[in-house]
């Protein structure tokens, strides 16, 4: 290995050029990381993005294919659309790479547990970005639940809705639903056994274009999770999540990275200091390379939400009949 990781984002739309902006900052923050190339099917973001970063033509690649033999790239971010993930994340791992591949991991648990297995066997880091498990409100949280603040949890719901124009031309329950579900799990180290799910298309009015989604879901020990999705939701975007317990309830703005905690004698707001959750999960991928750091965001998750994903998707095809989980 080199003596900085290079890295390479991979798809440079709208999350990748975040993700090309965090890792030149962090390449001037620490010695050992730094990135050495672009890549994107599009000519037009690939100009874009090099005329708003300064970044020399050499460091810009039409596609992939091109990286796989480059010995400077250690590591590989992927921000492509979710069907084309499982194919270039299995190209760079054949090829010796380690990988942060975006959600969802897959578009299918098949695929998801191949790469899985792969990157064990090739001893290579092989991350998915759920971002939010490196959000600090978030983390107080779970570490208020586990010091049992609010007794013995009852059920979760969450806020993912926002109004999104023009409409993305994807599956809400796989664009979407990825981090509701992994914050539940983050949160109470449990996975659904069964979920139902109704989803409508109201503006295309196409199957498989759904803009709204309402998911419940049954969890070990009675708890239960309740997740809202929408992209047609006039007003602020709301990403939030609320944990009831026997003796209180977490309020958690994961936006503004605010808590409140609400329990018999009055609420209280907690002190949160926010980060920066892109710079966070991309130290914790360098990190992960260098050090062998625990992973907080493994492929084994990944792999098991997308199991997740299908049944809610399955669900939704059956109007709301309940379907069992793959997880146990």
């Amino acid at each position: 290995m080199n003596d900085r990781i290079g890295v390479a984002v991979v798809g440079v739309g709208y999350w990748g050029r975040k993700l090309v902006e965090e890792y030149l900052l962090l390449s001037k923050r620490r010695s050992d990381v730094e990135l050495v190339a672009v890549a994107d099917v599009s000519k037009e973001r690939l100009t874009r993005i090099s005329s708003e970063f300064g970044l020399p033509t050499s460091m810009l690649y039409a596609g992939h294919h091109e990286l796989l033999g480059d010995d400077r790239i250690d590591a590989v971010h992927i921000a492509t659309p979710n069907e084309t993930h499982f194919g270039i994340a299995r190209d760079f791992l054949e090829a010796g790479k380690h990988v942060l591949l975006e959600k969802p991991m897959t578009t299918s648990s098949r695929e998801a547990f191949k790469l899985a297995r792969m990157a064990e066997e090739l001893d290579l880091v092989l991350l998915v970005g759920h971002i939010f498990r490196f959000n600090n409100a978030l983390k107080k949280a779970r570490s208020l639940i586990e010091e049992g603040a609010i007794g013995e949890p009852y059920y979760v719901e969450l806020r993912w809705t926002a109004r999104l124009e023009p409409l993305p031309k994807r599956d809400i329950i796989f664009d979407l639903a990825p981090h509701p579900i992994d914050i539940v799990n983050y949160l109470l180290d449990e996975w659904p056994s069964l979920v139902s799910a109704m989803a409508k298309s109201y503006v295309r009015r196409t199957a498989g274009l759904e803009e709204v989604a309402f998911i419940s879901s049954e969890l070990p020990d009675d708890v239960m999770a309740h997740i809202s999705l929408s992209w047609l939701s006039t007003g602020p975007k709301i990403r939030n999540v609320q944990v009831v317990g026997s003796e209180g309830l977490i309020d958690v703005d994961a936006l503004g990275q605010s808590l409140t905690l609400y329990r018999a004698g009055g609420c209280e707001k907690v002190e949160v200091r926010p980060n920066n959750t892109i710079e966070s999960m991309i130290s914790h991928f360098v990190d992960r390379i260098i050090n062998g750091d625990p992973p907080c965001n493994s492929a084994l998750i990944g792999a098991i939400t997308v199991s997740v994903l299908e049944a809610i998707r399955e669900s939704a095809r059956l109007n709301g009949q309940p379907v069992k989980t793959r997880v146990w």
